[in-house]
């Protein structure tokens, strides 16, 4: 059964080097982070996040410790557009069952017809539901899996759609250091109007390296680390996220991240604070070009 996590890398792998990019693809909400957690780590850190949302970015993520919490994402994004989530999830170290929504609100834009002339104000969004449950299948090996319900609006045109992510997480030998890998947005939509959405298909590979203070020997400080290789069916170029968060104390954590191959973005940084059972997270991310910085706010209840 050790042979499990082989077999699944290659298989991921495999996904990678075959995805091919053509057309057009929507529904990119699904490619923004959700936490801002991970999002100061370069969209990595999701297996040893604190937050409630960290099973949408790996369904294997969810029961990484035992947990119950509710946690709200506020994201001010590019253009003047944002985007907030709310999660739960709860786990007993065995199993675990998340349940989240993820909505992107474009702001007013302004419609106009082929000969130029305007036709009022309309609204788009993207509204993406999510349940998602994992097991412990062997002590060392999980799996799980994302269910995601799509809407998506644009003026009055409107799709519905539905996707399956799928996760696996790996504890090696070697003590901190463990395998996870994904693949994500198996689906499909309606058409929007007489156009066909194309989904972005993402394979994901990591390698995680969990409270490395053991090898430092740093009583007060514990370091954890991810290397992520994300390939998007729409992007011709392999994604590298790099992350990293020190736990300075009980109640405060640094963060940063970069990420390689990407348009737009580059580093990230941001903090978490402990209040008793409310984290709050922030995140900075700084766009390229004269797009608008990131900035997300993450509020976590832990019961």
């Amino acid at each position: 059964m050790k042979k499990i996590g082989i077999i699944l890398a290659i298989i991921l792998m495999v996904a990678v080097l075959n995805a091919e990019t053509s057309g057009e693809y929507g529904m990119q909400i699904l490619k923004v982070i959700v936490g801002a957690d991970e999002a100061a780590m370069g969209g990595t850190g999701a297996f040893y996040a604190n937050h409630a949302a960290r099973f949408i970015s790996n369904p294997a993520a969810g029961n990484i410790d035992k947990i119950q919490a509710l946690s709200f994402n506020q994201n001010y994004w590019i253009f003047d557009t944002t985007i907030n989530s709310l999660s739960y999830l709860k786990s007993n170290g065995r199993s675990s069952l998340g349940i989240g929504y993820r909505y992107l609100d474009y702001g007013a834009l302004q419609g106009a017809t082929d000969d130029g002339q305007l036709t009022g104000e309309f609204y788009p969004m993207d509204l993406v539901v999510s349940v998602g449950a994992s097991y412990r299948v062997l002590p060392n090996h999980f799996l799980g899996a994302n269910l995601n319900g799509l809407y998506q609006k644009i003026d009055i045109e409107s799709a519905l759609g539905g996707t399956v992510d799928l996760g696996y997480r790996y504890l090696s030998p070697l003590r901190g250091i463990e395998l996870a890998a994904a693949i994500k947005n198996l689906g499909k939509t309606g058409k929007l109007g007489d156009e066909e959405i194309k989904l972005p298909l993402a394979s994901e590979l990591s390698f995680i390296f969990k409270e490395v203070d053991q090898y430092l020997n740093l009583a007060s400080l514990k370091i954890s680390s991810e290397l992520r290789l994300v390939k998007y069916i729409d992007n011709d170029e392999i994604e590298a996220n790099l992350g990293m968060k020190a736990l300075v104390h009980q109640n405060l954590s640094l963060k940063g991240g970069y990420v390689i191959n990407h348009d737009s973005k580059s580093w990230s940084a941001g903090f978490g604070v402990r209040i008793k059972r409310i984290l709050v997270d922030y995140a900075f991310l700084p766009i390229s070009g004269e797009i608008d910085d990131v900035h997300m706010i993450q509020l976590t209840y832990r019961f």
